[in-house]
């Protein structure tokens, strides 16, 4: 591939169609993907709005003069945004444009066709695989300026008013389907009645820079509205977390006893019992008859040899069981590798983890979980809790406490110390590690970049706002969770201002308050709650690392949890 001068770093991609599923790959070439089932980027042109354009004009800094733009119209949730990629020839590009012309047009209702649409044929056959195909040039291009011309203005015009009618339906579909209603007010209907017209009117007589301010805020607030009016699933998922509120209301209630008719009453409460880590949230078990099921069998379950055996094991060693947990898969999360991540954007499968995991927790009360020692006695396991790491400022436990809201987020106020669902793990140092610290000279970059956050940290806000955790549900295609969300599968997200840390005697606790993230975010998460127990979910944590001597990035540690049920959460510990 010759080089151009360009501002833009360019690398080899492949493109994969196989039926309705485009697929964007990190290997340039087909044979070399390791695993088709995790691309970088994937797009049901059965489930979206796409037109697809073939060029023939050359245009700088592009690697060949055969150019296939795919513009992928998505009103309701995002703005427009374009695929594009270079076919090596001619007959590819022709090839390529007329399996993907097959899906042109809006999505309809019946099997994600519109109705009437001659392009939307069925091709559940076709499969197309071609090498040396460059995507990089403006891939997700979200923020790319479009030159507009009249015949385009009019086409957003009907996007826009598409969108409107797709709110709509979706709110129709919920009146229809849902056993408890939710009328929507007029003020509403006139507000939503008046963006729509103020947005019209901007998109045909604003500028770039207007158009562009005018569809994201009204993609925000229809958004909004939509998930105002789809936050119920079902009449039994309705009553999730009602049993948990009674609960929590009931613990708040005093018992009181009085001493004469005029005595003061007294508050009489019982003394707190601390429990041990893993009590409220049971770890899954091995299959039978494999060797983790021996190691346990012979050493128990709660040994130092059985934690580091379930940090270890394969995962289709360990059943999965309904509402518990067990050490996630690193390699599962792609993250940074060098050289010249910001030049190259290169990603690649972690390495095992720093940490293993020994327990994690699920509470729900009326305030969160402020410090885990309130609750849980701290671990303390010969040979992995009490062992020397060699620097004062790395102790040998990490805990990671996570806030989840457990009321309505409001878009206008921050409950941050409301109803609250309480997360915490715990992690220890794994053996390889501890192993690495004895030489923190010739450590991996990710151990060493672990001793300069457990040392910079406490002091340095930037440098703790490193910490990033990212959320990765399994099959996500397959679950009923909301097209919308599918994007930010494993995404990572920075914890800056909404991480705490602190330091303790033998471990280091860091919380992270989803009260303080944006209102969309915490929205979102909040509406995922009832769906959490319909699929298996993989957390990870890691530092961020911003230079070549700090790469690759491995994970700190992680959780695969699976089919949580938000109203088993404990209550009364």
């Amino acid at each position: 591939m010759t080089h151009h001068q360009s501002t833009t770093f360019r690398v080899m991609r492949s493109f994969t169609l196989h039926g309705q599923i485009l697929c964007y790959h990190e290997e340039p070439h087909p044979e070399q993907i390791t695993n088709p089932s995790k691309p970088r980027a994937r797009l049901n042109l059965a489930k979206t709005e796409t037109i697809a354009e073939m060029h023939s004009k050359h245009k700088q800094g592009l690697p060949t003069d055969h150019l296939l733009t795919i513009n992928i119209y998505d009103p309701v949730i995002r703005n427009k945004r374009k695929w594009e990629m270079c076919c090596i020839s001619k007959e590819e590009q022709v090839m390529w444009y007329n399996a993907i012309r097959a899906h042109d047009g809006p999505v309809g209702d019946a099997g994600g066709m519109a109705v009437g649409s001659p392009n939307r044929d069925h091709h559940e056959g076709t499969s197309l695989q071609f090498p040396n195909i460059d995507s990089s040039n403006n891939l997700f291009a979200v923020n790319r300026k479009i030159q507009r011309s009249p015949s385009m203005e009019q086409q957003e015009d009907v996007l826009l008013t598409r969108a409107a009618e797709k709110a709509v339906e979706v709110w129709m579909e919920k009146e229809n389907s849902g056993s408890n209603k939710k009328e929507m007010s007029m003020s509403t209907m006139v507000l939503l009645f008046v963006t729509m017209n103020v947005a019209l009117y901007f998109v045909r007589n604003g500028s770039e820079q207007t158009f562009q301010a005018t569809l994201f805020f009204i993609n925000a607030f229809v958004l909004y509205l939509v998930m105002e009016r789809t936050g119920t699933k079902s009449s039994s998922k309705q009553t999730k977390g009602k049993s948990l509120k009674a609960k929590v209301a009931k613990k708040k209630k005093k018992v009181m006893e009085t001493d004469g008719i005029n005595a003061p009453a007294l508050e009489i409460e019982k003394p707190h019992q601390k429990i041990m880590p893993g009590s409220t949230m049971p770890r899954s078990t091995p299959v039978k008859n494999t060797e983790l099921e021996m190691k346990l069998h012979n050493c128990g379950a709660n040994s130092a040899e059985a934690l580091r055996a379930y940090a270890t094991a394969p995962t289709e060693s360990i059943q999965v069981q309904p509402h518990s947990y067990v050490q996630t898969d690193a390699s599962l999360f792609n993250l940074r590798i060098g050289p010249n991540y910001k030049r190259n954007k290169q990603k690649a499968p972690s390495a095992p983890a720093l940490y293993d995991l020994y327990s994690m927790d699920f509470l729900y009360d009326s305030t969160a979980l402020k410090n885990v020692s309130d609750k849980f006695k701290i671990p303390s396991i010969p040979g992995i809790t009490d062992v020397s790491t060699g620097h004062a400022h790395i102790p040998p436990m990490l805990v990671i406490n996570t806030w989840l809201p457990g009321e309505e987020p409001s878009v206008f106020a921050k409950n941050t110390d409301g109803d609250t669902y309480s997360i915490p793990m715990v992690f220890v140092l794994s053996k390889d590690t501890l192993e690495q610290l004895k030489d923190i000279d010739n450590a991996e970059p990710g151990v060493k970049l672990l001793s300069e956050w457990c040392r910079r940290a406490e002091s340095e806000p930037d440098f703790k706002g490193r910490f990033k955790c990212m959320g990765q549900i399994e099959d996500i295609e397959s679950t009923s969770i909301p097209k919308f969300i599918h994007g930010y599968n494993g995404k990572p997200a920075l914890v800056t201002k909404s991480g705490t840390f602190t330091r303790h005697e033998n471990y280091i606790e860091f919380t992270i308050n989803v009260n303080y993230w944006a209102f969309l975010a915490r929205k979102g998460l909040h509406s995922l709650m009832p769906y959490f127990q319909d699929f298996i979910f993989n957390v990870g944590f890691t530092i961020e690392a911003r230079h070549d001597e700090e790469m690759p990035e491995v994970l700190l540690g992680g959780c695969r949890i699976m089919n949580l049920d938000p109203d088993k959460a404990a209550v009364d510990v």
